[in-house]
């Protein structure tokens, strides 16, 4: 959710405001997401590498984050949703830490969608975390080393619980994943989109879903392939209907 700065400052307002504007663009995008189906959202709502920020700036987005986990608790267990964390939680100052796992308790059993809030995340460090975690296992002899495959190392991650990556969107107007969601999104499709985050609307979520299903999503096989495979899922599923 990149661009909340710049939109401030294009503006003459303080980044802060433009955080702000971006909460807003938060709410909107879970709505929406949730009224269209979508099982799981995940936010990249701040980076292991945002702690290196002016410490106003810090200070501000945890109080917004406090904010966000006290207004929003309601509507969001209301409207049927889970929301989990990921990240290194521990790092958060304590009175966001406690409105966080308030949060999560309180929408414990949501089971229309889940909301995942990327908290002084990285996906190196989570990896770095995982290897440490296996490491670890290994040497107690707790696991054998011949069983560590790409499944135990996703299991060790604080994304295990999440499916891989359907689609993965950035805004802002630049054109990487700055260290989100690495493994998970292995085989996502990409969308990289001019606006900054204040300015995703419900719209902007929407077309970018279209865009999503226009996709082909090969996994490595030809076009043939997945033609063929498609064929025969719809042929099985017109026979069981029938």
């Amino acid at each position: 959710m990149d661009g909340n700065g710049r939109w401030a400052k294009a503006r003459g307002l303080d980044r802060i405001e433009g955080h702000a504007q971006g909460a807003r663009a938060v709410r909107h995008a879970v709505e929406t997401a949730t009224r269209i189906g979508i099982e799981y959202l995940t936010l990249y709502a701040f980076s292991v590498n945002n702690w290196a920020r002016p410490s106003e700036e810090v200070q501000a987005l945890m109080a917004l984050m406090v904010d966000f986990a006290r207004s929003e608790q309601s509507e969001l267990r209301q409207n049927g949703i889970r929301v989990e964390v990921i990240g290194q939680i521990d790092r958060l100052p304590s009175g966001t830490r406690a409105a966080v796992d308030a949060l999560v308790r309180s929408t414990a059993q949501g089971k229309r969608m889940i909301l995942t809030l990327a908290l002084s995340y990285g996906s190196r460090q989570d990896v770095v975390d995982a290897v440490r975690s296996i490491a670890e296992r290994v040497y107690t002899g707790e696991l054998n080393p011949s069983r560590i495959d790409a499944a135990a190392l996703r299991q060790s991650m604080t994304t295990h619980r999440l499916p891989d990556v359907d689609l993965l969107i950035r805004t802002g107007g630049e054109s990487r994943v700055s260290d989100f969601l690495l493994l998970e999104a292995a085989y996502a499709e990409l969308l990289f989109l001019p606006i900054m985050w204040p300015d995703f609307t419900p719209d902007a979520l929407r077309d970018a879903v279209e865009s999503y299903v226009s996709r082909e999503r090969r996994f490595g096989l030809t076009s043939e392939q997945v033609q063929s495979t498609t064929d025969a899922a719809e042929t099985v599923a017109q026979a069981a209907a029938g």
